[in-house]
């Protein structure tokens, strides 16, 4: 049963689209409209724009599009009844009654936001355990945690046991199948009737989310022999690690004072930092930092002090993780630990206060860049100082801006005592090939992006692209002239579109035109993916801008029905085909 459509309409008044989007991205006025980096993919030009009167938003980037509601789904990963409860409580909007809607989605995960509370209450409490002591022992005098750090984050101890939680968790009612969808528990490659535990003798740190939920968990080995040093939750209905960030949760209310955030590896410098008054750091849990873990600290900081670790690895990191903020819009530090391979051991060996010392002093990216060029090089010889400065026209042609080339031209023409423009000339040089590769990608994009992310959505649309655009041309139509709708169903019916999202988008905007119902974006929320609403938008977007009328949609019919026809014929052809070669075996078998 769907949600009234007073409801919907109190519910989008009480959260304008301008907004909402406004309280997760910076908006720039455009008119009437508005534009702004569009939060789904990282881009330096604005190419997602927001029209206020028409209640929807659309990336021309990546397609992304839809209302206030499919924002909030697609951003937030929320299902649509999740999505409406959260505009609603913002929007102070009482939700309607007994509306029948399946909330499905919702109740999946409650229940494992339940398993996961009873699994780190179980892991809590096998510290107390003679057999959670050693475990214990390693994160108060190994790690130097106090009781108070380990209950803020509620660490705890994984028995050395293959069905110790399992046993646990199913005695609470919990069955196998619902363990397994929260990762709690895995089932055998090789005997798929068995089940064990998925976290055996690790210390354990629960994953919280902003909303204080526990989402997931990460283990570190007790064991020196267990190869997989860190383990974490596979990703679930309610923990996604391309997006979440462990302890945010404590670093957003930090970072409002000074909209900085420390970025570390690991889970335990983390922890550390936090204990030690640094409670604006937070890990990417195990992975290299995402595009989607990047967007979401936007909200709370921009200034972000990258503290990996000091090793090869953690090196090659924190130039990708450079890369990622940077495109984001942050501004970006790297702090360099001498004598230390990570923040947890600085803070054990140097304290807090020398800590606090090297945040300030805290390299800006392209001194990092700059320094990272010429480590191994003698630019005392010839040679290395022509190596290091063919590296270094490398790093400044990646500059955006003319200023920051300038600065760093001058650093460079002064230390090395070469002309401002001979460096300008070498860097302008690299950024003009720079461009050229860029231009060349960026046409390879436009040939295969559309056709490569329309394949995700609607497969067909691949095959089919005439077809594909007939299909979008009627619904655009019937959107626009709802009037219309008997007479283009007497024309064409769901089962001659070729495409089955399309022939989706069809059905539902005829049923909902056949029975009065609401058929704005909307209304296809509860029905569609944000993905596929997104096409919707898409489709409105594009053709708003050509003519379609009566005349012309029946043009687009007569190419379904063209494709029809020439189907018919293969068949026809192949049935005739299959038909001479039978006759011409049974001729040649003499029946």
């Amino acid at each position: 049963m769907p949600l009234p459509q007073d409801f919907i309409d109190r519910l989008k008044a009480a959260n304008p689209i301008d907004e909402v989007m406004g309280s997760y991205v910076t908006l720039k006025r455009a008119g009437r409209d508005y534009v702004c980096l569009c939060p789904f993919h990282n881009e330096k030009t604005p190419s997602c724009h927001i029209h206020p009167d028409k209640e929807f938003f659309h990336c021309f980037g990546c397609g992304a599009g839809g209302d206030v509601i499919t924002f909030v789904m697609k951003y937030h990963n929320l299902d649509y009844w999740e999505a409406v409860k959260m505009l609603a409580e913002r929007g102070n909007v009482p939700l309607p009654e007994n509306t029948g809607y399946s909330d499905a989605g919702a109740q999946n995960k409650k229940r494992i936001y339940e398993m996961n509370k009873q699994a780190a209450r179980f892991f809590y409490s096998q510290l107390k355990t003679e057999a959670g002591k050693a475990c214990l022992d390693y994160l108060i005098n190994k790690r130097k945690l106090s009781v108070e750090t380990i209950k803020k984050y509620g660490m705890g101890f994984a028995p050395n046991s293959w069905s110790a939680l399992k046993t646990h968790m199913m005695s609470l009612g919990y069955s196998e199948q619902e363990l397994i969808d929260a990762s709690l528990i895995s089932r055998s490659v090789h005997n798929t009737k068995k089940t064990f535990d998925f976290f055996v003798n690790r210390a354990m740190f629960p994953f919280i989310d902003l909303t204080g939920h526990i989402v997931g968990f990460g283990g570190r080995a007790l064991s020196a022999d267990d190869k997989r040093k860190y383990l974490n939750s596979k990703d679930t209905a309610c923990y996604n690690k391309e997006k979440f960030l462990f302890s945010l949760n404590f670093a957003k209310n930090a970072a409002v004072k000074n909209r900085q955030i420390i970025l570390c590896e690991g889970n335990l410098d983390v922890i550390s930092l936090n204990q030690a008054g640094f409670e604006n750091a937070v890990a990417s849990c195990g992975t290299a930092l995402t595009d989607r873990q990047a967007r979401s600290l936007t909200q709370y900081a921009d200034h972000i002090i990258i503290c990996y670790d000091s090793d090869e690895a953690g090196q090659k990191a924190t130039s990708k993780a450079i890369n990622i903020l940077e495109n984001t819009g942050f501004k970006t530090t790297v702090v360099k630990m001498k004598g230390a391979k990570d923040p947890d051991e600085y803070l054990k060996l140097y304290g807090a206060a020398r800590f606090k010392n090297l945040l300030k002093g805290s390299q800006g990216s392209v001194e990092y860049e700059l320094t990272k060029r010429r480590e191994g090089i003698d630019t005392d010889t010839d040679i290395g100082k022509i190596d290091y400065l063919k590296r270094a026209y490398g790093v400044l042609a990646g500059l955006n801006s003319p200023v920051e080339r300038d600065i760093y031209t001058s650093r460079l023409s002064e230390e090395f005592g070469i002309s401002k423009e001979a460096i300008r000339q070498e860097v302008e040089a690299q950024r003009r090939n720079a461009r050229k590769q860029q231009e060349k990608r960026e046409w390879q994009r436009t040939l295969t992006f559309t056709d490569k992310k329309r394949d995700d959505i609607n497969p067909e649309a691949f095959e089919h692209p005439k077809e594909d655009y007939a299909e979008q041309g009627i619904i655009y139509f019937l959107f626009a002239n709802p009037d219309s709708c008997d007479e283009v169903c007497k024309l064409v019916t769901p089962q001659e579109f070729v495409t089955s999202l399309n022939r989706r988008i069809f059905e539902s905007l005829v049923t909902k035109i056949q029975t009065a119902q609401d058929f704005s974006v909307a209304s296809f929320n509860a029905e569609f993916s944000p993905d596929e609403v997104g096409k919707i938008v898409s489709l409105m977007d594009k053709y708003e801008k050509l003519s379609v009328d009566m005349n012309v949609c029946r043009d687009y019919i007569d190419v379904l029905k063209q494709y029809a026809r020439k189907q018919q014929q293969t068949n026809a052809a192949a049935d005739n085909d299959s038909f001479m070669k039978e006759l011409e075996r049974l001729r040649r078998n003499g029946d």
